[in-house]
């Protein structure tokens, strides 16, 4: 069902507020939920918005993610990258760091290889920014592809398999210069009829293009315990930031109820779903017990003005020291880790999450655990 929501919406056409969260005024721009692909592409009419250096050709910030991922990925223009990156690039992966342009052609080329026939579906596309300062985008999506060719988990195995990413970039006259991408790639080995841990294994004998480098987690300033963040600004970056905080670092999943609906729907790494706070708070509980002193950061937030409501989108990084047991099973214990990810949240008109999707890479949390024990 289609529904282009408009309650409280300014002249420009987007929404002042959701519940106590208040937004800022921005032009309202492409929107991909419950769109089909012409609906998506067609411009005709539409309103332009200020984008710098980019080229005409893109009416707007979410109209350029969308339409030079499906040339890439769908199209195979595979040499527009040298178009739309920056020649010094630097891409973030929970398995390791890239930087170049023609590290980004390198992967896709891989990608494609092992999933010729891959499709791509948006399921939503945040952004921030301007064009003076750059724009901060987060697409989320997934693909449907038959597994035809060798991939880094082994040779192909012949079987259909789904899989979603989401991909955080910066760009800046009309080139991405960083980017963070995460893909659900323990759904993936296990669709393909893979062992997640020797699949980690695998990957964990290859040395990674660049490690990345970070600080020990510190969860306490002495013995002080974490604050709770009671904010009284009701922008949206104030709301995620107080909700990931109050969360994960105070440990206060009693206030899931304040930030999410009764009914909540949940999908997350793994293939993993949940319907309801109850089932929401397991799989926290779930995923900090492989992590058990883990601090959370979170990164970047995001937004968009959607067909059905307005979603908010975070970078995080989960720091700290690995168990054996929870959510990534038997994995090395008392090892540093970090699982770095994205979250997309709809919420509703009275700014309670109704649907969130959560993107990491289980299999390269798993292989840096290899290789830190090794």
């Amino acid at each position: 069902m289609k529904r282009d929501t408009q309650k409280g919406a300014n002249e420009k056409g987007g929404r002042r507020s959701v519940g106590e969260i208040n937004l800022p005024e921005r032009p309202l721009v492409t929107r991909v939920r419950h769109r089909t692909e012409p609906e998506i592409l067609a411009t005709e009419g539409r309103a332009r918005q200020t984008l710098g250096g980019f080229p005409d050709r893109y009416v707007d910030i979410v109209d350029y993610i969308v339409r030079i991922t499906r040339e890439i990925w769908i199209d195979g223009a595979i040499g527009l990258i040298y178009d739309c990156y920056d020649p010094n690039c630097v891409v973030y992966t929970a398995a390791d760091v890239g930087r170049g342009v023609e590290s980004v052609v390198a992967s896709t080329v891989v990608s494609m290889a092992s999933f010729p026939d891959l499709d791509n579906h948006f399921l939503n596309v945040a952004w921030s920014g301007d064009a003076e300062n750059g724009f901060y985008t987060s697409h989320l999506g997934f693909g449907t592809g038959l597994n035809t060719g060798r991939s880094i988990y082994g040779p192909a195995t012949g079987r259909t398999a789904t899989m979603r990413f989401c991909a955080d970039c910066i760009s800046l006259d009309g080139r991405i210069h960083t980017e963070w991408l995460a893909r659900d790639n323990g759904a993936l080995v296990r669709q393909l009829g893979l062992d997640l841990h020797e699949a980690a294994r695998l990957l964990a004998s290859s040395a990674p293009r660049e490690p990345q480098a970070r600080p020990a987690p510190v969860r306490l300033e002495g013995q002080t315990p974490p604050r709770l963040i009671e904010t009284s600004e009701p922008g949206l970056e104030a709301h995620f930031e107080s909700l990931f905080h109050n969360i994960w670092n105070c440990r206060r999943f009693d206030y899931l109820e304040r930030y999410y609906a009764p009914n909540v729907q949940v999908h997350t790494a793994g293939g993993r779903v949940g319907n309801g706070v109850a089932a929401l708070r397991a799989l926290h509980l779930n995923l900090l017990s492989s992590l058990p002193d883990a601090n959370m950061n979170v990164g970047h937030v995001s937004w968009s003005d959607e067909t059905d409501g307005v979603i908010g989108a975070v970078r995080w990084e989960l720091q700290g020291t690995s168990r054996t047991g929870g959510w990534l099973g038997d994995m090395p214990g008392g090892v540093p880790l970090a699982i770095p990810g994205m979250t997309h949240c709809r919420l509703d008109d009275q700014g309670r999450i109704v649907e969130e999707w959560t993107v990491f890479d289980e299999v390269a949390v798993l292989a840096n655990a290899y290789r830190a024990a090794a």
